[in-house]
Order: C-alpha cells, then structure tokens, then sequence
C-alpha cells in the first residue's frame, strides 16, 4: 500500500481558472449590453448573476480549493462577479 501522492491536487476546478472566468464575464457582459428592455436585462440578470448562474457556482467551488488556491481563485471570481453587479446597474439606468 502507498501513502498519499500529496503533490496530487484532487481538485482541479475548470471553473475557477482564468480563461473560464473570462468566458463567463464576456458572455455576461454580452447578454447584458444585447439586452433591449427590462424583461430582457431581467433574463440576462437570471442567467448571469442568479443563484444558478456559471459564475455564482464557480464561486462556490472556491472552498473545495487547496488554501493556496483559494486567494486567487477568490480575486478572479470576487472581480469578475462585481464587474456583472456594475454591468448590470448601469443597463438597468439606461433602459430605465
């Protein structure tokens, strides 16, 4: 029997890396400026920011990470997740 390979990181979250955090911000990004009226930001704010959303689930993943993870993977995702909050606001402004 061997001991514990602990260089293996068992928790390879594709969610958290930063390509995959840059894909969902653009795509938030995108379905909120394609937005044409309040039902459609409503849409968008649902499939982007809701409780369901990739990047809300990416930030739930953020805890299965090793604790040396966890800082950068939190900034990444902390940014990005303000960055749609923002998005979102202004939008909602301009439509309104």
């Amino acid at each position: 029997m061997s001991a514990p390979n602990k260089s293996y990181d068992p928790v390879a979250v594709t969610a958290l890396s930063e390509g995959e955090v840059q894909r969902m911000l653009d795509g938030a990004l995108a379905a909120i400026a394609a937005a044409g009226d309040l039902d459609e930001l409503k849409a968008a704010r649902l499939a982007h920011a809701g409780d369901r959303a990739p990047i809300t689930l990416a930030n739930a993943e953020i805890g299965a990470l090793p604790p040396a993870a966890r800082a950068d993977a939190g900034r990444r995702v902390g940014a990005a997740r303000a960055t749609i909050r923002t998005a979102l606001a202004a939008r909602q402004d301009e439509l309104e």
